[in-house]
């Protein structure tokens, strides 16, 4: 089947599109510029190999910077289109890429502190909320990631809440996270999350959840994935003194249940949605948060989420039920 009709045609029809990506588009924070990968997917959709190779090397050749990520995509979309001279150009790239990391890791110490080897992100903006309080304020998050190697994975994420209404602070929230992620297999991993909750008006001084938990990626695609992880914990809180009862730590052993999906929409707009379940001895905890993002350039999004956490046992004067409702700018760094 021929898409775009014969050889000049095809060659006239890559050469406009890819010149409008190139004045109109910026770059994604992935190193892939905006529109090829869709143009590449329509062709290989339409079973139309020769537009493929056409959109493919002039993608190349306006992108020459961005080669190997513009290879990857299209292995990705269609390998058994590749010719084996890119096959082998990846092969190549990835032997680089594994000296490059080992002769990382002969850094010692700088190879885990390396700031150049972290990946981060941070958010700004305002955000409305329901539940304990309501009122409006401002965000702020931080959060970081890094690969060592093809197996091991860090994650952390620093987020901040802060409102005052009336001249009184209303909310003031600090919930910091930290995965540990070892992968010893193609689609199944080992996790360790641990999570520390401050929240000045949920009746809790503090909350403490340490995870160890296995998952498995149910599927990955360019466009989308879900992964999906549980196991077995425990949670610390220390209960706030009342008029009714004086402060008290609660330790509990709990089962947690998590998953993780993210849909890419457009080249620049990604829908992200996590969820969570903890099953307590003395309690159960469900939360949700969902966001979508849009990508402004290679450094710049903006952002919309929402949250939601209900606890079945709650402090005495404090609700179940909380929501949290976010506007914000992130830079990638």
């Amino acid at each position: 089947m021929q898409l775009f009709g014969n050889a000049k045609k095809q060659i006239l029809v890559a050469f406009f599109a890819l010149a409008a990506i190139t004045t109109t588009a910026e770059v994604q924070a992935s190193g892939m510029p905006t529109g090829i990968s869709d143009m590449l997917k329509t062709a290989s959709v339409a079973n139309d190999k020769a537009t493929f190779d056409t959109l493919l090397t002039t993608a190349l050749n306006t992108w020459p910077e961005k080669r190997i990520e513009i290879l990857k995509a299209a292995r990705g979309i269609s390998e058994s289109w590749m010719s084996p001279a890119y096959m082998e150009e990846l092969a190549a790239a990835k032997k680089a890429e594994e000296a490059a990391e080992a002769a990382s890791r002969a850094r010692g110490i700088m190879y885990y502190l390396d700031p150049k080897l972290w990946k981060g992100q941070a958010q700004l903006g305002g955000s409305t909320s329901t539940g304990d309080t309501e009122e409006q304020g401002i965000s702020a998050a931080l959060s970081f990631e890094r690969a060592f190697g093809p197996k091991w994975n860090h994650a952390i994420d620093l987020k901040f809440d802060m409102a005052r209404s009336d001249g009184s602070t209303t909310r003031q929230k600090f919930v910091g996270q930290y995965e540990l992620m070892w992968k010893p297999w193609t689609d199944v991993f080992l996790l360790s999350f641990s999570e520390l909750e401050l929240d000045k008006f949920s009746g809790y001084d503090y909350r403490v959840i340490e995870n160890l938990a296995v998952g498995t990626e149910i599927f990955r695609t360019p466009r989308q994935n879900l992964r999906i992880e549980g196991g077995p914990g425990i949670r610390i809180s220390r209960v706030e003194a009342t008029d009714f009862a004086p402060a008290m730590t609660d330790k509990e052993f709990l089962g947690r249940v998590s998953s993780t999906y993210e849909l890419k929409l457009t080249d620049t707009i990604v829908f992200k949605d996590r969820t969570s379940a903890i099953f307590g001895t003395d309690s159960t905890t469900l939360e949700n948060w969902a966001q979508f993002s849009a990508r402004i350039n290679s450094h710049l999004a903006a952002r919309l989420s929402f949250d939601i956490k209900y606890d079945s046992v709650a402090p005495i004067g404090t609700a179940k039920w909380d929501t949290a409702t976010r506007a914000s700018l992130v830079y990638d760094f």
